[in-house]
């Protein structure tokens, strides 16, 4: 490690608070995945959509339904076998009812019904008083146009099922946001972390050259205004550093925010490198294709746009029921009595039929395919431009690496000039060849010079994030896969990073 590195590294600890948590890219990247609020809500939202899809899936489930009830019916009547004479007809009853009903994936309602009624009359006509009528009925209504079919009936299951996908792609999409943020945080860390530590090294210059001034001064040397020039280029020197230092802060600040850390957190002493990645134009928009979220979002949401027309289509139909009944009926003035009749097969009854209906004009219908058919034109018309949108990302994010490369390379040979530039300006002072303000001026390009390569170093690091971000490849270049199947019933992250 550089004196210089070091100096900067001590003065570090003293501006952050103690007990601050060291982290490394990899580390910051896992606290982001498991801690960072906007993706945590995200997964939260992504479970949500499972449990949407087993709700629909509740149009399966038998729907059982009892009734009881008691009462008394009376009305005026005619009792025809006693002289026409006019009368009060009074019923108590009581009833009891329970059915079964089933959906079917055909679209049918499929219903099992069993019930009982006792009457008390005062009628002298009936046979039985009381009496118990009874009957066991089973009833089938299929659709054979309009809402026929598995589609239609699993609508519901099937919209939950496309909007899960959607949120698996809308989690991944914001798995790329975190760590494209977090990686150029970080790499702002490092790249403030390191100019604070040239900011340092000025002022130590600053000092030491001003002491040399004064020395020499006093021993007549040098002209007093050589201190006041000394002076004044450290102030402004310690004014950088401030900055300097304010700057470094804020991206520690921004990076704890963005991993949820509430304690300081500090980076390792790892410095800014320049990583090899292969580019490709052609690989990389084939990849974007099948691994970027923002497109398999769009692709999903097209799918979901058919299928509503699908059904849209279907809905324009007439409807054309079939319906089918058979029933077993009972009567007796005893219970058991009319349970017999029901067990028996000479009170069965049945009927099968059709029913047709179909609004004229049916506006409605027609108008939702339609629209359904121009949403659908319109997200293909949207996938179009996002795919060259992509492309031209790709473009630019490895335009943007070889420009950083060359930047890289252009600032690193300014800062090698610099420094000899300093050293020699170094010397000629020492035999009086150099005034103060030029070895200010050397110090200051070379502090510049070293901030340019750090910008460029920095700089070509979110690029290559560009890169991986572009082509999709970002969360299988960290190591960022799902960790489990979406389970509502599970609240723990969706997302993990491999070992290393």
């Amino acid at each position: 490690m550089s004196r210089h590195l070091f100096t900067g590294l001590l003065v570090l600890s003293l501006v952050l608070p103690a007990r601050a948590e060291r982290l490394d890219l990899r580390e910051s990247e896992r606290l982001a995945l498991e801690r960072n609020l906007n993706l945590r809500a995200e997964t939260f939202d992504t479970m949500a959509s499972e449990a949407a899809v087993r709700k629909e899936y509740g149009i399966y489930d038998p729907l059982a339904e009892a009734s009881v009830s008691e009462g008394t019916s009376r009305e005026r009547t005619i009792f025809i076998f006693q002289g026409g004479l006019v009368g009060k007809q009074v019923i108590d009853f009581r009833r009891a009812d329970f059915s079964l009903t089933q959906r079917l994936p055909t679209g049918a309602d499929l219903v099992a019904a069993f019930t009982n009624l006792r009457e008390d009359s005062n009628l002298p006509t009936r046979t039985f008083d009381p009496s118990y009528n009874n009957e066991l009925k089973f009833f089938l209504l299929q659709p054979l146009l309009r809402d026929f079919g598995r589609t239609v009936t699993e609508q519901g299951i099937l919209f939950a099922i496309k909007d899960r996908e959607i949120a698996v792609q809308d989690l991944r999409e914001r798995a790329f946001d975190i760590l494209s943020q977090v990686r150029n945080a970080y790499f702002d860390v490092l790249r403030y972390r390191d100019e604070l530590t040239y900011r340092e090294a000025s002022v130590d210059l600053a000092k030491k050259v001003l002491a040399e001034n004064r020395a020499r001064v006093d021993v007549g040397v040098l002209a007093p205004v050589e201190i006041l020039e000394a002076e004044v280029g450290l102030k402004l020197r310690e004014g950088e550093l401030l900055d300097a230092e304010r700057a470094y802060l804020d991206s520690l600040d921004n990076l704890a925010v963005l991993l949820n850390v509430p304690a300081p957190v500090e980076v390792t002493g790892e410095e800014l490198g320049q990583p090899e990645i292969e580019t490709h134009e052609e690989e990389g928009f084939r990849s974007a294709l099948e691994k970027r979220p923002d497109i398999r979002r769009r692709l999903k949401e097209i799918e979901r746009l058919d299928l509503e027309s699908k059904i849209a289509r279907n809905q324009t139909l007439p409807a054309v029921d079939l319906f089918a009944s058979y029933s077993h009926k009972g009567l007796g003035g005893e219970y058991n009595d009319a349970m017999d009749d029901i067990a028996s097969n000479d009170f069965e009854n049945w009927e099968v039929g059709l029913n047709l209906s179909y609004p004229i004009g049916n506006r409605e219908a027609r108008n939702e395919y339609l629209r359904t058919r121009l949403r659908l034109k319109g997200s293909h018309a949207r996938l179009a431009l996002l795919k060259e949108e992509v492309l031209n990302e790709i473009r630019a994010a490895i335009r943007l690496l070889d420009v950083s490369a060359k930047k890289i390379e252009v600032a690193s040979r300014g800062r090698d000039l610099a420094e000899e530039q300093l050293r020699t300006l170094l010397k000629r002072k020492e035999v009086g060849l150099a005034t103060t303000r030029d070895v200010l001026e050397g110090e200051e390009d070379l502090a510049e010079a070293r901030t340019e390569l750090t910008a460029a170093l920095a700089d070509y690091n979110k690029a290559v994030t560009d890169y991986l971000r572009g082509t999709g490849k970002l969360l299988e270049h960290e190591g960022v896969r799902f960790t489990a199947a979406v389970d509502p019933d599970d609240e723990s992250s969706l997302l993990g990073m491999d070992a290393q």
